[in-house]
């Protein structure tokens, strides 16, 4: 395995995608009512995988978690025969990440937000930056289109 091949927009979106998916293991809400005391047993803190909106967590962790296997395949030389470029299937992904990343986090913020939805942010922000930079080089990888040459001038005569 040769990460020297790697591009920046991949390494950014395997150090993020992985960050990220750890990330959603960590309080992204607190949900504690205030008595005034702790009372023993009662859960406040919730991942991204539970709490409002967990769902969108889910998604948004797996697709994430399949990013990172993703660009994990193409440094490992997997090649899946598929008839789009590698670099659209890992902008997708990176954008489907995103998507449902912000959805749950803007779900979390507005709910009793904890430190770990913060950091999602960042790492989602940096998923999104090697997105980009990914869906750029499969707009390059694209073979140019065959184009006609112009009609010549009308024959004389």
């Amino acid at each position: 395995m040769d990460l020297s091949k790697l591009s920046t927009a991949d390494k950014i979106l395997l150090g993020a995608g992985l960050l990220f998916f750890i990330v959603t293991f960590l309080p992204w809400q607190s949900a504690c009512p205030d008595f005034g005391f702790e009372v023993a047993g009662v859960k406040c803190d919730f991942s991204a995988w539970g709490g409002s909106g967990g769902f969108l967590g889910v998604l948004a962790a797996l697709l994430s978690l399949a990013l990172v296997v993703w660009i994990g395949m193409q440094v490992a030389g997997v090649n899946l025969n598929l008839n789009i470029p590698s670099a659209t299937v890992a902008a997708a992904l990176a954008g489907g990440t995103v998507l449902f990343g912000l959805i749950k986090f803007l779900v979390a913020v507005t709910n009793s937000p904890a430190w770990g939805a913060f950091v999602g942010l960042v790492l989602l922000l940096a998923i999104a930056y090697g997105g980009y930079m990914k869906w750029q080089e499969s707009k390059l990888a694209l073979p140019p289109t065959a184009t006609q040459p112009p009609p010549g001038p009308p024959p004389v005569g």
